[in-house]
């Protein structure tokens, strides 16, 4: 090899060095895969699901993974309100997943006895012609991601705890800045319980019978300030006492949503979890 030609392969891989040791920019170095702490809006995911939805499962389990990166800036609640073939039948249910209440929710929707369906925020979907929920659970994670990506307007405070079967709650939410103040004119603010670790029959993709051992997370059990809540002025504390009412639910499975929304649009603006007994929630 001539000397001048080993000079200049000598050049060209110390060059590569020093071009490959080139300190990278900090915007395109790899992220580990941790929980998001930013400053969106936090998500209200309402689960309308049955016992005998086969589908139904698949669909939570691909929101829950979904969610799980995003902490408690994500709150699933699970609601059984059909009594339809695909909704759940009085025979298959011995923990009481079927709720008037969320019968009543799922009324409203109108959304023509499908099952499973979803709400983000309770906001009206450009994937579904503007109506508020999604048929469409593979859809779901990305109409999640839409409502994380808005600003955070208010933020919650909610203080919980239980004795005898009596929930207490302490809740005071605020805006943000002073301009947010009035980004709703009518707030309400709705309380719910729902109830984690439930072992109940679930019909599966594939089998003919119900898994009897089906474990069911997140489930609706009852409001704690009525139907709609009640009416929120903003900065104040809201404190209310509630009775737990079926024998049914386990109130150290169990958390409080205290979800503030605009009574005249529907739109969920804001929403926090609390356990009850400082369990681990999933």
């Amino acid at each position: 090899m001539k000397l001048s030609t080993r000079y200049t392969i000598l050049s060209a891989l110390a060059l590569l060095l020093m071009v490959s040791c080139k300190p990278m920019p900090e915007s395109e170095r790899l992220i580990p895969n941790e929980i998001e702490t930013t400053n969106g809006r936090t998500v209200l995911v309402e689960d309308y699901s049955g016992v005998a939805c086969i589908n139904c499962p698949t669909a939570a389990s691909r929101i829950t993974k979904a969610a799980k990166a995003h902490g408690d800036k994500v709150v699933i609640v699970a609601l059984h309100g059909s009594r339809t073939d695909i909704g759940t039948q009085p025979e298959e249910d011995p923990k009481g997943l079927y709720s008037p209440e969320a019968a009543t929710y799922l009324e409203r929707l109108q959304a023509g006895g499908s099952l499973p369906i979803a709400t983000f925020n309770r906001r009206p979907l450009t994937s579904n012609g503007d109506k508020p929920f999604s048929d469409s659970y593979p859809q779901w994670p990305a109409e999640m991601q839409s409502c994380l990506k808005l600003p955070q307007l208010y933020k919650i405070d909610l203080q919980v705890s239980e004795s005898d079967r009596k929930v207490t709650t302490r809740c005071t939410a605020t805006a943000l800045t002073p301009a947010n103040q009035g980004a709703a004119t009518e707030l309400y603010l709705q309380l719910w319980l729902i109830e984690d670790g439930i072992v109940a029959p679930q019909h599966l993709m594939g089998r003919t019978e119900a898994d009897a051992n089906y474990q069911h997370n997140h489930i609706f059990r009852q409001t704690l300030n009525g139907l709609d809540g009640e009416a929120y002025q903003l900065g104040q504390s809201y404190d209310k006492t509630s009775t737990i009412e079926r024998e049914v639910i386990v109130p150290d499975h169990c958390s409080v949503v205290a979800i503030l929304y605009d009574h005249k649009t529907g739109e969920v603006y804001e929403v926090a979890k609390a356990p009850l007994k400082g369990h681990a929630t999933h």
